[in-house]
């Protein structure tokens, strides 16, 4: 997709816009992973959807454990910040998989064991892991930033589904999609504006376009559901049927 060599040219050419763009988008992230956090501390739900925490984790695991790549053999100054800024998110994703092997069962697996809810958990973050350490393989994203653009476009897909299914926005908050959604300009703009190649494609431009519509939208959707007072426990019906099997 990218000339590496180009990639590092173009950001040592434009140093400072370039760092106050991601330096702005990696604020945002934070902010919208913490919220998560505090949310689901809370609440006592899943705040970020499991797929989304799987599919971020196997990312971000990917840059952090490549650290000789990045400050051995690029030895580029934006690379070692770069790999610091997803150490952090890294941590947060861990935290994230910490409480939903606290809060996640009653949701997901009400009728078995811890045991067996930790051992779902994990071997879906390995799964998911391997599946992109393979995928890897193919994609021509050497440097990471291309594959940004899917951890932000791909979190409606499941965003939705889980507010859907809960009929709550329990462990919701209007300030993590919102966020999520500010990133998006700013991502595109250093990685379209200066880095060229591939980001200039139709594909690419047109998902960051969608990405923001969406994630927006569900920014405004969660906002309405708390104004609204719709964020209590979620009406799970499949809760109800394993009880009754149980009492049976």
């Amino acid at each position: 997709m990218y000339d590496p060599g180009l990639i590092l040219a173009a950001i040592d050419d434009h140093t400072v816009v370039i760092l106050l763009l991601f330096g702005a988008a990696q604020i945002l992230q934070d902010v919208a992973m913490v919220t998560a956090v505090l949310m689901t501390r809370r609440e006592g739900w899943i705040s970020i959807p499991l797929p989304c925490t799987f599919l971020w984790l196997a990312h971000d695991l990917g840059v952090v454990v490549r650290f000789d790549l990045w400050f051995g053999t690029y030895d580029h100054w934006f690379l070692k910040l770069f790999w610091v800024g997803l150490v952090v998110a890294f941590l947060l994703e861990l935290v994230f998989l910490a409480q939903a092997s606290r809060v996640g069962r009653k949701e997901y697996l009400p009728g078995g064991t811890q045991a067996q809810w930790n051992a779902l958990l994990v071997g879906g973050a390995v799964m998911v892991v391997l599946a992109w350490e393979y995928q890897k393989t193919i994609w021509d994203d050497p440097l990471y930033q291309a594959l940004a653009a899917t951890t932000l476009y791909v979190i409606p897909l499941f965003a939705v589904p889980l507010v859907l299914r809960r009929r709550s926005a329990v462990a919701q908050s209007p300030v993590i999609y919102g966020s999520f959604a500010l990133m998006i300009p700013l991502w595109w703009a250093a990685t379209a504006g200066f880095y060229g190649q591939g980001f200039r494609s139709w594909q690419y431009l047109v998902t960051g376009v969608v990405a923001f519509v969406a994630l927006a939208g569900l920014t405004i959707w969660v906002r309405r559901l708390r104004a609204a007072g719709r964020h209590g426990d979620p009406q799970l019906p499949d809760r109800t049927l394993v009880a009754a099997d149980q009492r049976a």
